[in-house]
């Protein structure tokens, strides 16, 4: 079991379950306690009537049995569509494309069979490695086609486009046509927004290419040290009066043996008990895996693991925003160009309460 599967285990049905299976424990336990008072009255006819708690107390123990079964079926069910859904909108990362290693870990804001807004996704286009990580403004299900609409155009446009500007000049572009198409007042459609990360890495280049469109910026970590990846903001996509700002492509350094960790907000507004945001780059020092180097890529979900728990550790519980995260490392040398079968290192839904180890 690696570490980023502990934290999908014991997830929850939701507190109407808990308060079914509470009130059908509740009936047995009066189903019971009618059966031992009736039992020594029923052999005195005048005392009849003592079976009217047992048949009661029967009844709805079998009625709350049978209510508490179908809505842990349906709750199943609906479960078992939101995963599918959001499986096949947010495609498992590969663990190994191009020159990079990946790894990835995504939670709604709800828990299991909810979606979130947030949204990742890696494309390969000749001899480069593309890779956007972004946050709809909004929360839940009103954002669903918000994020279906980014994720379409990045995958359509990430293998043709010439450059980052023209991905992210076709992003936008979809994306207001996408919003013009809406049932929504103006005003609503002025306050509709995404903050994206656009990433290209090409084989055999130290240098790697990003746009950021207003998200937060990704954290470098190279021989035991950490540091924000440093750059000028692009407005978000879809603010139509930030348009005339234009488009800002920088470059860094990302060398082999390198990691690299995109994020959403979720992450670093995750709050303690006295308010205070997660501190990333603080707590990072101290994280196991920075100490000991960059991992390698078959590594990466157990960095995120130590993320996460670090994350608990923190807040005292997993933060109630939506939360996405993607690990990155350069290799020494590039797997095959096309996309290869998911290697499992992707894990979406709810993780369950938890508790600190």
């Amino acid at each position: 079991m690696t570490e980023i599967e502990q934290f999908e285990e014991g997830s929850d049905d939701g507190q109407p379950l808990r308060y079914l299976a509470f009130a059908g424990g509740l009936a047995w336990i009066l189903l019971v306690c009618a059966v031992c008072v009736t039992l020594p009255l029923y052999s005195h006819p005048s005392l009849a009537c003592g079976l009217a708690p047992l048949v009661t107390a029967g009844v709805v123990a079998v009625v709350l049995g049978r209510v508490k079964d179908r809505y842990r079926h349906r709750a199943a069910r609906a479960c078992a569509v939101s995963d599918t859904v959001r499986r096949v909108l947010l495609r498992p990362l590969p663990g190994r494309i191009g020159a990079l290693g990946l790894a990835s870990v995504y939670r709604a804001c709800g828990g299991r069979g909810q979606v979130g807004g947030d949204l990742y996704a890696v494309a390969r286009t000749g001899g480069a490695t593309r890779l956007i990580i972004g946050d709809v403004c909004g929360k839940g299900l009103p954002t669903f086609g918000d994020v279906a609409a980014v994720l379409g155009a990045f995958r359509e446009w990430a293998p043709r486009a010439a450059g980052l500007a023209e991905l992210s000049a076709r992003l936008e572009e979809s994306f207001l046509r996408h919003v013009a198409e809406t049932d929504e007042t103006e005003c609503d459609k002025d306050e509709r927004f995404v903050t994206a990360l656009l990433l290209e890495v090409r084989d055999g280049e130290r240098l790697a290419r990003i746009v950021n469109h207003g998200h937060p910026p990704p954290v470098r970590a190279r021989s035991g040290t950490v540091a924000l990846v440093p750059g000028r903001p692009s407005p978000p996509l879809g603010l139509r009066a930030l348009r005339g700002c234009g488009v800002i492509e920088e470059r860094f350094e990302l060398a082999p043996g390198d990691a690299l960790l995109l994020y959403t907000d979720g992450l670093v507004e995750a709050r303690d008990a006295a308010g205070r945001c997660y501190p990333l780059l603080e707590r990072a020092t101290a994280w196991r895996w920075i100490r000991q180097g960059a991992p390698h890529h078959e590594g990466l979900p157990d960095a995120l693991g130590e993320i996460l728990r670090d994350l608990v550790a923190h807040a005292g519980a997993l933060p109630q925003d939506d939360l996405a995260m993607v690990a990155l490392t350069r290799v020494e040398e590039p797997a095959a160009a096309a996309l290869p079968r998911p290697a499992g290192n992707t894990r979406h839904g709810d993780t369950g309460p938890l508790r600190r180890g």
